[in-house]
């Protein structure tokens, strides 16, 4: 049976934001600011054999508002390849991009790429999500990136971050700091430094 239920988008047409066979199709952002995405249901099922995504609508406003998650404490790893992490990872920019793990073939995707990552978290009840950047060797040897709060309502997410400017050894060494959020699904909007993404 269901652990959660996913409220259905009432006006689909009025949302700006539409999941197209899975994936988020994004025209510009109306005065509205709605979000629309696909609930990932059977990360909340047991013992499915098969569920149908429902479709769930959440204002910007909304997850501007939502109280911080309380997340897992911090994980800090080098990645070797980025590209193998699939569609775990999403690109925000050249050397930036979305890290999230929702199922254990992604993590182990994860795992085999960033080795004394530690145990599978219960990714039936949450989701990883990081960011990773390729901007290479800190030379202040400082972490480049902190994931300082996801914001989280029904599932949906605003991951909030920073990145420390400085001098970098441009040698594509990505670095990617994650945390644990339960109740996560996705995340919908990345901001950084106060600059907002929104992950395809």
């Amino acid at each position: 049976m269901p652990q959660r239920q996913r409220k259905p988008n009432c006006d689909p047409a009025r949302s700006p934001i539409r999941a197209v066979a899975g994936r988020l199709v994004r025209p510009p952002i109306d005065t509205e600011r709605t979000l629309l995405f696909a609930g990932l249901v059977a990360l909340f099922t047991v013992g499915a054999c098969s569920a149908r995504p429902q479709i769930l609508t959440v204002s910007l406003r909304t997850l501007e508002e939502a109280a911080a998650a309380r997340t897992g404490p911090p994980t800090r790893v080098v990645v070797s390849d980025l590209a193998a992490l699939g569609d775990a990872f999403r690109p925000l920019g050249a050397r930036l991009g979305l890290v999230q793990v929702n199922s254990a073939e992604q993590w182990a995707r994860l795992a085999r790429l960033a080795p004394g990552l530690g145990p599978c978290p219960d990714l039936a009840k949450g989701s990883v999500v990081g960011l990773a950047s390729t901007i290479g060797i800190p030379l202040n040897g400082r972490w480049p990136i902190h994931v300082q709060s996801v914001r989280e309502h029904e599932g949906a997410g605003l991951l909030v971050a920073r990145f420390d400017g400085g001098s970098y050894l441009p040698d594509g060494t990505a670095y990617l700091e994650t945390v644990y959020v339960p109740d996560l699904a996705t995340v919908l909007v990345v901001e950084v430094n106060g600059v907002r993404f929104y992950p395809d």
